[in-house]
């Protein structure tokens, strides 16, 4: 079954930290889709496939000043676009997935690995997973603003609602 992500209520949320304070920033807008056959909010078989992608310029972390230089860095002009794809399923258990992703950010893609978990929210489906990223993978060189030390090292959260794709 062919599911598609809700833009409005898919979320993504980025949390880092700083010589000086955390940081936060997140978004809606996700977009893209998810194939995987499911009953009961469980997933049947291990042929999970999917694709989601964020407009950098939808990133925000209520600090402007942060936001800017983070997007001047990212080159968002030059790199709109953060992208996941899953490329594998290592292994399924009822509501759980291990899967190796590839994501693609500054024009550099890198395969990560992790879980996804999902669950029935009437008619939908909510698929979440977070994971611990060190944006130097992707050659990006954390932001220094002024006598703050942004630390390369950042957890990202997704919540994707998805509902049936009907053609």
């Amino acid at each position: 079954m062919r599911y598609r992500i809700d833009p409005e209520t898919s979320r993504v949320w980025i949390q880092g930290t700083s010589s000086v304070h955390p940081i936060h920033a997140e978004a809606n807008g996700l977009t893209g889709w998810m194939s995987a056959e499911t009953e009961g909010g469980r997933f049947v078989g291990d042929d999970i496939t999917g694709h989601v992608e964020i407009a950098v310029d939808l990133l925000a972390s209520g600090n402007e000043l942060v936001d800017r230089e983070t997007r001047r860095r990212i080159d968002a002009k030059h790199y709109p676009l953060i992208t996941g794809d899953i490329a594998a399923v290592e292994a399924v258990s009822n509501d759980v997935a291990d899967i190796i992703g590839i994501i693609g950010f500054r024009g550099e893609n890198v395969q990560m690995s992790g879980t996804i978990g999902i669950e029935e929210a009437g008619d939908r489906l909510v698929v979440e997973g977070a994971q611990t990223l060190d944006v130097r993978r992707w050659g990006l060189k954390p932001p220094r603003l002024l006598v703050i030390r942004v630390h390369p090292e950042i957890e990202v959260a997704i919540r994707l609602e998805l509902e049936a794709d009907t053609p």
